[in-house]
């Protein structure tokens, strides 16, 4: 098992805590940017829950049409069959044919020369 020191458990608990506050941080110092206050913040998270309230409601609705609202896939095209069998020319001659087969005798005997 891993002994973890103090030093690099601080600093791990550091940057995550410094990740999860870096939301709740304003944009602007300045209060006269955002306009409202406190009135607009309470505003805007009511609006938050309602907005997710709504979309938690209409998840089983969206869930049991989305079969009805899938893309049109056309059939594939229509394949037409091969082409009927046509005579075809005959190979082209890459070689001369063979030369005829050679035959030898045995040295110093010729053909008919025995009867």
């Amino acid at each position: 098992m891993v002994k973890l020191k103090l030093p690099s458990i601080l600093l791990s608990t550091a940057v995550a805590t410094a990740l999860v506050a870096s939301p709740l941080s304003p944009a602007s110092a300045h209060e006269h940017h955002h306009g409202g206050g406190v009135v607009f913040g309470i505003a805007a998270g009511a609006a938050a829950v309602v907005a997710g309230a709504a979309a938690l409601v209409t998840a089983p609705l969206a869930i049991a049409t989305a079969p009805l609202r899938a893309p049109y896939y056309a059939p594939p095209p229509a394949y037409y069959p091969p082409p009927a069998p046509a005579y075809y020319a005959p190979p082209p001659a890459y070689y001369a044919p063979p030369p005829p087969p050679a035959y030898y005798y045995a040295p110093g005997y010729a053909p008919g020369y025995y009867r």
